[in-house]
C-alpha cells in the first residue's frame, strides 16, 4: 500500500485535520513528505527580493525547497540549513509583486505547493497580536482564526512580544504554532521578543533560546546579539524590532542598550521609506504609578522623538490603549502615536484608566482577547482595533505630514 493510499484512507475516516490533508497531498506524482511541521514563511531585510522558509522535521533527511516564479515554467532548488531539527532555507533574487509557489522536498517525496508573495513599495494590510501567551492556546487559536477570516488581504502578520507563556517550553512552541496554522499560511511572520521568551523552565530568566532557534531573522550587525533587535522594510514602511528585556537579559548578557541603540540610529538614518514604525514588547507607561516607566520610557522615548517614529507598538500590559501623539513627554499635536495592543492569549491583567489614554475598553474587568489591522499606503495609515468577539475598540487614520 503506497503511503498517498494510506492517507487517503485515514482521510476518508476523518482522521487527519484539514490543514494536514492541504499540506500533504503533493502533485506531480511525488508521495506525502508528512514529517514536515509548522512550515512558515518568516521575515527578511527585504521582503520584494526574499524569503526566509522555516519548518520543523523529527527526522533527520536531505531537504531541499523547491521554488518557482507562477507562470514560468523553470523551477530552482535552494539548500537547507539545519539546526538540530529546526529547518530554515533563504530564497534570493525573487521579484517584487510576484507570485510563486515553493513547496519542501525530500527524495520521492513533497509537500503541496504554497503560495509566496513578494512585496511591493506600495500599499499593504498586516495584522498585529500581543501577548497571545496562554495557559489553554485554543484562546489564542479563536484570536488567530478570526483575524484570518476578517482580514484575509493582510500579508504580514506579528505577535508584539510573550508569544508563548514560557520560551523553553517545547510544548508551548508546538502548541503556539498548531493554534496559528491558519494564520501561517501564505502570510508572512514578524516576531518580537518577549520577557517569556526570556524565561527557562524553572522560571528564573534564562537566555532565549528558544524563540532564537525557532526565527532565522534578518541580520542586525550584532554579532553578539544576533536575532535579539533587527528591521525590514515592507511596502510604503520601515519597520525596527527592538528588544525591552533589558531586566532580564543584562546579568546574562550584557550589553543590549547600547548596541541595539547603536543599531538604531545607524538604521533610521538609511530608512527610505515614508513611514518608521517600531515594534516592542514592554510598554512605555507605569499605570500603577500613573506615570512614564522608569526603565521603558528613560531608555527610548527621546529617542523616539529625535529619530522621528511615526508609530510606536507596544504589549506585555494585556490591554487596549491609545494614546494618541507625544512628545518631549507630553501630549501634542506633533510626534509620535504610541499604541498599545491588547492581549491575544487568556492572561488576563487589569490595568487602571489614566488621563493619558484617548481610548480606553470601558469595562478593564471584561476586556476581551482582541487584535489590530493596519493598512498602509504612502499617504496615510488607518487602524482599526477589533475584538474576537467583533467590537470595535478604536478606529483612526494618521495622514502623512499632517
Amino acid at each position: 500500500m503506497s503511503r498517498r493510499f494510506f492517507i487517503k484512507i485515514l482521510i476518508a475516516l476523518g482522521l487527519f485535520p484539514k490543514k494536514f490533508v492541504e499540506a500533504h497531498m503533493p502533485q506531480d506524482g511525488y508521495e506525502p513528505l508528512t514529517s514536515i511541521k509548522f512550515l512558515r514563511q518568516i521575515i527578511t531585510k527585504d521582503s520584494r527580493s526574499s524569503r526566509m522558509i522555516m519548518w520543523q522535521s523529527e527526522t533527520a533527511e536531505d531537504f531541499k525547497v523547491e521554488w518557482r516564479l507562477i507562470g514560468e515554467e523553470t523551477a530552482h532548488f535552494s539548500e537547507v540549513v539545519r539546526n538540530d531539527f529546526i529547518y530554515s532555507c533563504a530564497l534570493e533574487n525573487l521579484k517584487p509583486e510576484s507570485l510563486y509557489n515553493f513547496r519542501v522536498v525530500a527524495g520521492e517525496r513533497a509537500t503541496s505547493w504554497q503560495n509566496l508573495r513578494t512585496a511591493g513599495d506600495g500599499a499593504f494590510q498586516m495584522i498585529i497580536f500581543a501577548d497571545s501567551q496562554c495557559e489553554h492556546y485554543e484562546i489564542w487559536q479563536k484570536t488567530a482564526d478570526t483575524a484570518h477570516k476578517n482580514f484575509p488581504d493582510a500579508e504580514i502578520f506579528s505577535v508584539i512580544g510573550d508569544l508563548v507563556d514560557n520560551g523553553e517550553a517545547d510544548y508551548q512552541w508546538r502548541a503556539w504554532y498548531l493554534a496559528a496554522a491558519n494564520l501561517l499560511t501564505e502570510r508572512i511572520f514578524a516576531p518580537v521578543m518577549g520577557n517569556h521568551e526570556c524565561y527557562g523552565v524553572d522560571w528564573f530568566n534564562a537566555l532565549p533560546t528558544g524563540y532564537l532557534n525557532q526565527f532565522t531573522l534578518p541580520d542586525n550587525g550584532s554579532k553578539k546579539f544576533c536575532g535579539y533587535f533587527y528591521s525590514f522594510d515592507y511596502g510604503a514602511a520601515h519597520f525596527f524590532i527592538l528588544n525591552t528585556q533589558f531586566t532580564e537579559l543584562d546579568k546574562l548578557k550584557p550589553g543590549l542598550e547600547s548596541a541595539q541603540e547603536y543599531f538604531f540610529r545607524r538604521d533610521a538614518a538609511q530608512v527610505n521609506r515614508d513611514w518608521k514604525i517600531v515594534f516592542m514588547h514592554k510598554d512605555i507607561y507605569d499605570y500603577a504609578q500613573d506615570k512614564f516607566d522608569d526603565d521603558i520610557a528613560d531608555k527610548f522615548l527621546e529617542l523616539f522623538d529625535e529619530l522621528e517614529i511615526d508609530l510606536v507598538f507596544t504589549g506585555h500590559l494585556h490591554t487596549y490603549r491609545n494614546r494618541g501623539k507625544i512628545f518631549a513627554r507630553k501630549k501634542s499635536a506633533r510626534g509620535t502615536t504610541y499604541i498599545l495592543c491588547g492581549r491575544a492569549g487568556d492572561q488576563k491583567y487589569i490595568e487602571p484608566h489614566s488621563e493619558i489614554d484617548d481610548v480606553t475598553f470601558k469595562n478593564l474587568r471584561e476586556e476581551p482577547e482582541s487584535f489590530i489591522a493596519l493598512n498602509i499606503s504612502a499617504s496615510e495609515i488607518n487602524l482599526i482595533s477589533r475584538t474576537v468577539d467583533g467590537e470595535i475598540l478604536d478606529r483612526f487614520t494618521i495622514r502623512k505630514g499632517s
